[in-house]
Formats: C-alpha cells, structure tokens, sequence
C-alpha cells in the first residue's frame, strides 16, 4: 500500500501534443516475484492515470518505455491497472491528472504472488524561494517583440515569440534559472541543438511558470555538463504576447548565456527550406522572408 499527494509543488507531467500540464510522483516499484499483478487505485481526484513503465521514466519523453497504463474513464475515483512484472526488473509507477491543475491525494494497493515495494522518486532536487546567495549568479535580460520569431511548442498551438540562448556552464552540477517577467513566460532546455519545426526533439527539461503571484516567475532545474552544447528557449505562454523578461541562474559555476541563432527558415514555393545563417531566425508561420536573406 503507498498513499501520495499531489500539490501545487509537484513536478510537471508533459504529454506529447497536450495542452494539458498535469502534476505527477513517480514511485520506484520493487518486485520480488515475477508473476501478474493487480493495482487498485483510489482517489479523492476523478480524473486520474497510472502508468507503469520499465527501466527508466524520462519527463521529458512520457511516451517511451511504457510497459502498461490505465485510466478512470468513469471519473468514480476508482480504478484499476494490471500487469505481468518480472523479479528484480525496474519498473517506476507513475500518477498524474488528465486535468491541468488538479491536486489531492491518492492511495495505492498492489495485490499479487509477493509484496511489492514502493519508493517515491525525486528526479530533482526542490527548490523553495531564491537560492543562497552562496551559489554563483549569472544574469542574462532580452525582449520578445513582434519582430521575434515564433513556432509551435504544443503542435497545434500557433505563433508563439521565443528566443533560443546558448549556454555556457562553467562546471558539470545541478543549476536553477529562474525569471522574472511583465508577461507569462515558459523556458525549454534543448541538448544538442533545437529544432523549431520539431520542439519535442532533444528536449532536456522544461520550467514551471508560477504565475502572478510571483510576478509571471518560471522556475527551472535540471543537471548540466560543462563542454556541452545546450538551448534555452524563452517563450510565452499564450500565443501573439510580447514583452520584457530577465533570467537568473544559480549553481556551482557561472552559466554564460548568450543570444543564438543556427536555422533561418523559409519557404520557396510552398516547400521548406532551412540554411545554416548567424541571422536572426524567423517564423516559417509568418510566411516572411528576411531582408537579409536574397
């Protein structure tokens, strides 16, 4: 039996092309006997998915590794999920909402040939209020206008302004960015590179935005490697809003952020092309052409 709660303060579960981002804990499950398995679940919630997955659980990529999942359809608080695991196998269990914003509790009963062991899993470490002032500060501030590109995070969602930064860490550890904004914002950290036309597509992790009480705040967590190449992408969270924004981040070394561009994008006769510039990109959605670009 494992009881958990889900609060404003749980980590962020992001389903691919969603527009929903629902509150999740993932649980490590220790199996002993291999052999089918029954897990009841029961909620104060009514909106509610399990899913388990087998060796590791990314919350940035939900979709792999899913070994099973079930969900209440009925909305009665009430549901099942059943399985075949095998001893000594990692399996993570994971609950979330199918409602953005829906918090309270849950209790878990597994029933099957042995005892099953549940661990909650803590991917990052929390962060509450502003880091010490012991951690190293590096500052970066820049504007989203009409003249900034724009794409679609969630698929179907259309013109958004973002901007990409590269990051420079200074020291292989665990970093905290946050914001501080006149308007909503959302940031994305991308390893290797990003790619506009697919957001999905090596995505690292991705902020929390706290809303007005902390003046449109995000805040960001995620483990970097000094010597390797990672994106920021800064963007709103509503389509056509622009306005000023500035980033803080703290951790064991300084982070140098400085504005990127790789792609510059644009169509010939209805067809996409992309060729490699140091220009400011555009939104393929804006149907422009630069007037840098002949």
């Amino acid at each position: 039996m494992y009881s958990l709660s889900l609060t404003s303060n749980s980590s962020i579960y992001f389903r691919y092309c969603s527009d929903l981002d629902s509150y999740y804990e993932a649980i490590q499950m220790n199996v002993t006997v291999t052999g089918y398995y029954t897990f009841l679940i029961n909620s104060e919630m009514k909106t509610m998915y399990a899913y388990i997955y087998r060796n590791n659980f990314n919350p940035s990529d939900v979709s792999n590794n899913v070994l099973i999942h079930s969900e209440d359809s009925d909305n009665q608080g009430q549901f099942r999920l059943s399985g075949f695991l095998e001893a000594n196998m990692k399996y993570i269990f994971v609950m979330t909402t199918s409602s953005r914003n829906v918090i309270g509790n849950v209790l878990i009963q597994a029933f099957g040939l042995s005892y099953i062991g549940f661990n909650r899993i803590c991917y990052l470490p929390v962060i509450i209020g502003i880091p010490d002032s012991s951690t190293v500060q590096s500052n970066y501030s820049s504007e989203l206008t009409t003249n900034s590109p724009t794409y679609s995070p969630r698929c179907t969602q259309l013109n958004y302004y973002y901007e990409t930064i590269r990051m420079h860490v200074g020291e292989t550890g665990y970093y905290a960015l946050t914001s501080n904004s006149s308007i909503s914002t959302f940031a994305y950290i991308y390893k290797d590179g990003f790619n506009p036309m697919n957001p999905f597509e090596n995505l690292l992790s991705l902020s929390q935005d706290y809303g007005s009480s902390v003046g449109y705040n995000f805040k960001l967590i995620a483990y970097l490697h000094t010597g390797t190449t990672y994106i920021l992408v800064v963007t709103t969270a509503s389509a056509n809003i622009t306005g000023n924004f500035s980033i803080q981040t703290f951790g064991p070394n300084t982070i140098t952020l400085d504005p990127y561009s790789k792609y510059f994008v644009s169509f010939v006769n209805h067809q996409q092309r992309i060729t490699t510039s140091h220009w400011t990109p555009f939104s393929p959605l804006n149907n422009k052409r630069s007037e840098n670009f002949k």
